[in-house]
C-alpha cells in the first residue's frame, strides 16, 4: 500500500468523540466548560510532538495549557477556564503532574496535566490508562491539586440555590390569605308566605291580578278589591 501524500499535508486537528464516555455518570456531572476544555486538552495530546514518524510519542502527562490561553480557546474568561480544569479534576478526567509556579519576574510556568482515557507514550514507554471517571460518584470528588479554589459547586448545590427571578409571577401564598365568601342564595320557595297576596300587573291590561288566599271568601276578596282600586266596575 502506498503512502498517502494527502494526510502528510493536513494541517487540520481533530481527536476522538467517544459515545461511552458521554455515557458516564462523571461527564453528565461536569459543567458544559468543562466539557469544552476537555477537547481543547484532548487535541493538544499530539500538537506539541506532531511529527510523521513511527517512534514518535504523545505528550500525555505534560500537556500544558495556561488558564488565558485557554479561554481565548474556549471563548470565556480565564476564572471559568480554571473553574473548568479544577471540575475536569473532581471528575477524574485529567490529573495534575505538576502544580503552576509563578516563577521569578514574572516568568513562572504553568500547570501539567494528564488525560486519564488516553494512554501515555508508545511502544516501551507505553502505560494503558487509568481510567478514573469509571470510578467517580456522586459526592466522592477525586483530588483537585491545580485551581482548586476555582473548583464549582456541585449540580445539585446549584440547582438548590437557584433565586427567582424578581419579574417573574409567582402564585400568592395560600397562609394568611382570607377567602371570598360565596354568594348565598336563598333556598327555592322560601318566601312563598310573603309574596302570597302581591299584585302583579296584567301585560296590556288595565286589570289588576289580585292573589285570592283559599282561606278567604268570595266578599272579603270584593272588599279588598273595592278598597284598593275604589268603586269602579267593569
Amino acid at each position: 500500500m502506498g503512502r498517502d501524500k494527502s494526510n502528510e499535508d493536513r494541517t487540520e486537528q481533530f481527536t476522538k468523540w467517544v459515545l461511552n464516555h458521554h455515557r458516564m455518570p462523571a461527564w453528565k456531572a461536569l459543567s458544559f466548560p468543562a466539557r469544552d476544555a476537555y477537547y481543547h486538552l484532548q487535541v493538544r495530546c499530539f500538537a506539541e510532538t506532531a511529527q510523521k514518524k513511527d517512534r514518535t510519542e504523545n505528550n500525555n502527562g505534560a500537556i500544558f495549557r495556561s488558564p488565558r490561553k485557554l479561554a481565548e480557546d474556549m471563548g470565556c474568561s480565564a476564572r471559568t477556564a480554571m473553574a473548568a480544569l479544577a471540575d475536569l479534576q473532581a471528575k477524574g478526567w485529567i490529573v495534575c503532574t505538576k502544580l503552576p509556579q509563578l516563577g521569578d519576574s514574572g516568568n513562572g510556568t504553568t500547570a501539567l496535566f494528564r488525560l486519564t482515557m488516553m494512554e501515555m507514550g508508545k511502544g516501551s514507554s507505553r502505560q494503558a490508562p487509568t481510567k478514573e471517571p469509571a470510578a467517580w460518584r456522586e459526592g466522592q470528588d477525586h483530588p483537585v491539586l491545580a485551581y482548586h479554589a476555582y473548583l464549582p459547586k456541585s449540580r445539585k448545590g446549584r440547582i438548590k440555590n437557584i433565586t427567582p427571578h424578581p419579574n417573574r409571577m409567582q402564585a400568592p401564598s395560600r397562609i394568611g390569605r382570607r377567602e371570598a365568601p360565596k354568594e348565598q342564595f336563598p333556598a327555592p320557595n322560601s318566601d312563598a308566605e310573603k309574596h302570597q297576596n302581591q299584585t302583579i300587573p296584567a301585560p296590556n291590561s288595565d286589570e289588576y291580578l289580585i292573589t285570592i288566599s283559599p282561606s278567604q271568601t268570595a266578599e272579603e276578596a270584593e272588599v279588598i278589591d273595592l278598597k284598593a282600586f275604589g268603586s269602579r266596575k267593569a
